[in-house]
């Protein structure tokens, strides 16, 4: 989510310009004008941006002759820019400046400088470094931590008349005084070796927080290597892992394998509406997952299985491994659970012999009623049907994972190979495809079928035709999330009210806020207070957001942020040094040659004057008033699963610290699950009461790769706390597909509408209402009914609940009950565009009432209702798209 007529315009484009599924076209002007408008981009040019002549060059070469290459010491403060070629300004370097490097630093700061390396005649291949009297100093461009907490080191290669900026980073002890003198020595593998002596005075006071306070000392480049939130611990509201031989338990699901290392049972003990935990469990698994192996001869070979061994048990972790064998073949099977629910098994298929293969398979059979429902594999979500087939296709479909369930229980299969890696989402999916598994995939032949069976259904992911040569190895890897990650959490559901707004301007916000009832704000980017997308803590706009979140708490108002990592702004400090990743950081795209219907000109002008190559142009924004008007943000498409993710962790740790954050806004992940779990704990370390909701555009088209949102985002949806997935939805759509695509429930979450301002009757039917502040009828009057009427303190039980008390005569008016002990509120909802009538039938027993005691009302309610008078045994009159919330409760008079 952006601001309303940037959304307004992303949907309207991507669905008039495309023609997709959806028949509304929503037309901006205003929006397509402020998209596609110029502005100053407030980034001036610098000495750095100067290229060297060619005379300058010869130059400088001829002063320092016999050189296979040239490095440039340079601080912090003068980001080195070109890559292809090298600035005026190092042509004056005299020869000592070329091998020293000079800086005044202070006791307690993280202190970094840059290296510019040159290569003047030849490639420079394996660069590598070694450094003498720096302790603990490192190389971002050449080692680091990844977002899994694992060191890892890079090979460098610099193309002859390239230059690669290397920085450097070293902690300055607090106690430190005097110099600080050492030397870094440069090897490329195929020339001589340079060294570079480093010469630190220390001056001055001690820096508090390491420096990560100002973020011009670039000190937060330390951050690409934090391990904040890698533990054992699990996140708030779930419980450890209890194991007992081979099985185990975890937050309302049990699990039990079978000797081969795969689901023996799979059981859930969510109640019928995800509420509340039940003594009673009910089966997905109808009988063993099963890995299947058939020869050509159809053959089925019987695979013996080895010792089931546990080699890992902390209380959010769960790891096995074994090895099945036969004579032909051996399997060994390295599984892990976790405490949410996500199970992931790598499966090593090797050949003892040649063998020709007719197909190499996965079944999971599932129990009929956790089987009802489908989304994924190029199926939207709703009812699965009888039969379903899909095959890969990754150059076009971002599909890789499907969802077969109930609504208190099911799974999500995930395919995968060594050589995954996560796809880029929304738009800009084509530019970093999926890969095809080796394996699952077979050159083609792979796919899945979904298919009922006399005991409910089963997914059969297959790989088709192929032959084995002896000592091959194949990986068959799979996940399996088990639905619903977690229970509704009422108190968020219906307490949780959000204020958004599409003003530059922050100043009304919170009065705004507080005179509807809202209690959360959430700051998008483009506003006076957070400016530039992904980027919240700039120096220059702390000041003020701290200032607004101080006042908002004043108000028992609560702040969220927008902050993810699908792209970044240029004005981010650290954005060159980020650049000199190498594509680890800034996706390395096609550059000048993008076109999408956000840059459908391509890119910016000063994106290609400055990056020229290796970038995919993101979203862009100008400011239409306040302090930044007719200031031009830009951004770039960022690398998932780089050390960008542990950036983006301690700068929300940062945030809860010294600006007191309340959470964060999420719009289309880039993130993962390891991720998402760390930030996790830091808000429920820092911020206790804190919250991630997470807003998702409609990926089911061309562009995104015909992707289902929750089904591509649900391994995250343990640590979300609401959703908001009404961007390109239609609300016309039938009962079943509101419930599985945009509704949360059966995942153990609640969501919220977005397009038009949603449908509010039909809302009701799942809890759910709009925005505050976006588009659309405001939802106050809706949080007033529910205050009034107690609903928090109630049970829903939905339409999908064969248990549920009411029912209605009309097959197109869908009711859903909020059930207290002496009142239960009646949600009755039209899905037609045309006038409809009903009665109601009503199971006095289930509802927990007598039906000669008690009293029904339709209240007025503004907005949604007028008062009616009803009887019990009326025929309800129901205008098209429109419903009621009717009242019905033991009368007190009697």
């Amino acid at each position: 989510m952006r601001t309303f007529s940037n959304t307004l315009f992303f949907f309207t484009l991507v669905f008039a310009l495309s023609a997709l599924g959806q028949n509304e076209k929503f037309i901006d002007q205003n929006a397509l004008a402020e998209t596609l408008s110029s502005g100053e981009t407030g980034l001036e040019k610098t000495e750095m941006s100067v290229y060297a002549s060619e005379k300058q060059i010869a130059q400088f070469i001829k002063n320092n002759p016999g050189k296979s290459y040239y490095t440039f010491p340079e601080h912090r403060e003068n980001s080195i820019r070109i890559l292809d070629g090298f600035t005026a300004k190092w042509t004056n370097f005299r020869s000592n400046e070329l091998s020293t490097f000079r800086a005044h630093v202070q006791p307690g700061e993280y202190f970094t400088f840059q290296i510019g390396i040159f290569a003047w005649s030849q490639d420079l291949e394996m660069l590598s470094y070694q450094s003498t009297g720096l302790k603990g100093i490192s190389c971002f461009n050449l080692e680091g931590i990844d977002h899994h907490g694992h060191s890892f080191s890079k090979n460098l290669w610099i193309e002859k008349g390239n230059t690669q900026p290397l920085w450097f980073g070293l902690q300055i002890p607090e106690n430190a005084e005097g110099k600080i003198e050492g030397k870094i020595i440069l090897q490329p593998e195929n020339v001589e070796k340079v060294s570079v002596d480093v010469i630190l005075n220390v001056l001055g006071e001690v820096v508090k927080n390491k420096g990560y306070d100002d973020g011009k000392r670039l000190s937060r480049m330390n951050w690409l290597n934090s391990v904040i939130g890698h533990n054992d611990e699990v996140t708030k509201g779930y419980i450890p892992i209890v194991r007992k031989d081979r099985t185990f338990e975890l937050l309302g699901r049990k699990i039990t394998l079978n000797q081969s290392g795969f689901p023996h049972e799979i059981n859930t003990l969510f109640d019928n509406n995800n509420q509340h935990l039940t003594d009673k469990s009910s089966p997905v698994l109808s009988d063993d997952i099963h890995f299947i192996i058939e020869t050509s001869s159809g053959k089925i070979i019987e695979l013996k299985p080895g010792k089931l061994t546990f080699t890992k048990e902390t209380p959010s972790t769960l790891q096995w491994e074994t090895t099945n064998f036969s004579d032909e073949l051996e399997l060994d099977v390295l599984g892990t659970a976790e405490f949410d629910g996500f199970m992931n098994f790598n499966v090593k298929l090797r050949s003892l012999r040649d063998i020709k293969i007719k197909d190499i398979r996965l079944e999971i059979p599932m129990t009929g009623k956790m089987s009802k429902y489908i989304m994924g594999m190029n199926k939207e979500g709703g009812f699965r049907p009888e039969t379903w087939k899909w095959k890969w296709d990754v150059a076009n479909k971002s599909q890789d994972a499907v969802w077969i369930g109930g609504v208190n229980g099911g799974l999500r299969l995930k395919l995968k190979d060594k050589n995954y890696h996560r796809q880029l989402v929304n738009i800009y999916y084509e530019y970093y495809p999926l890969n095809l598994p080796n394996s699952w995939g077979n050159k083609n032949r792979g796919g899945c079928d979904i298919f009922s069976t006399s005991d409910g259904t089963t997914i059969r992911a297959y790989s088709g035709e192929r032959e084995i040569q002896k000592g091959d190895e194949l990986n068959f890897n799979f996940e399996v999330l088990i639905t619903p990650v977690k229970l509704i959490n009422k108190e968020i559901q219906y307490n949780d009210r959000y204020y958004h707004s599409n003003s530059d301007i922050s100043k009304n916000f919170i009065a705004k806020a507080e005179k509807a009832g809202a209690n959360i704000i959430n700051i998008h980017h483009k506003k006076d207070i957070n400016p530039f997308i992904n980027y919240p803590y700039l120096s220059e706009n702390v000041p003020g957001l701290s200032k607004f979140v101080a006042e908002a708490h004043s108000k028992n108002i609560r702040t969220k942020v927008y902050y993810t990592t699908r792209e970044l702004t240029v004005n981010t400090p650290e954005i060159w040094a980020m650049r000199s990743l190498k594509g680890e950081v800034i996706f390395p795209g096609p550059g000048k040659d993008v076109k999408t219907v956000i840059n459908k000109d391509g890119p910016h002008p000063w994106l290609t004057e400055n990056f020229k190559t290796e970038f995919i142009p993101a979203w862009k924004c100008t400011f239409n008033e306040g302090v930044y008007k007719g200031r031009q943000d830009l951004s770039v498409i960022t690398t998932p699963d780089s050390r960008l993710n542990n950036f983006y962790l301690e700068g929300l740790e940062w945030m809860c610290k010294n600006i007191k954050i309340d959470g964060v806004y999420i719009d289309d992940s880039a993130l993962d699950r390891v991720t998402m779990k760390r930030a996790r704990k830091i808000l429920d370390n820092r911020r206790p009461n804190a919250r991630i909701d997470m807003h998702t555009w409609n990926h089911f088209n061309n562009m995104a790769g015909f992707a289902c949102c929750l089904n591509l985002y649900m391994d995250l949806l343990p640590y979300f706390d609401q959703l908001w997935i009404g961007e390109g939805r239609n609300y016309d759509r039938s009962p079943d597909y509101w419930l599985i695509e945009t509704a949360g429930i059966p995942f153990g979450l609640t969501s919220q509408m977005l397009q038009g301002g949603g449908n509010p009757w039909r809302g009701m039917i799942f809890g759910m209402t709009n925005r505050l502040g976006w588009y659309g009828q405001s939802p106050e009057n809706i949080w007033k009914f529910w205050d009034k009427y107690d609903i928090q303190e109630k049970d829903m039980i939905g339409f999908w609940d064969d248990y549920c008390p009411v029912k209605t005569s009309n097959p197109n008016i869908i009711a859903t009950v909020y059930k207290g002990k002496n009142q239960s509120i009646i949600a009755v909802a039209n899905w037609t565009d045309r006038n409809q009538s009903c009665k109601l039938d009503i199971d006095w027993g289930k509802l927990g009432l007598d039906s000669s005691q008690v009293k029904i009302s339709i209240p007025y309610l503004k907005e949604y209702q007028k008062e009616t008078r009803i009887e019990l045994n009326d025929n309800l009159k129901l205008d098209g798209k429109k419903g009621y919330l009717i009242i019905i409760e033991k009368n007190q008079t009697l």
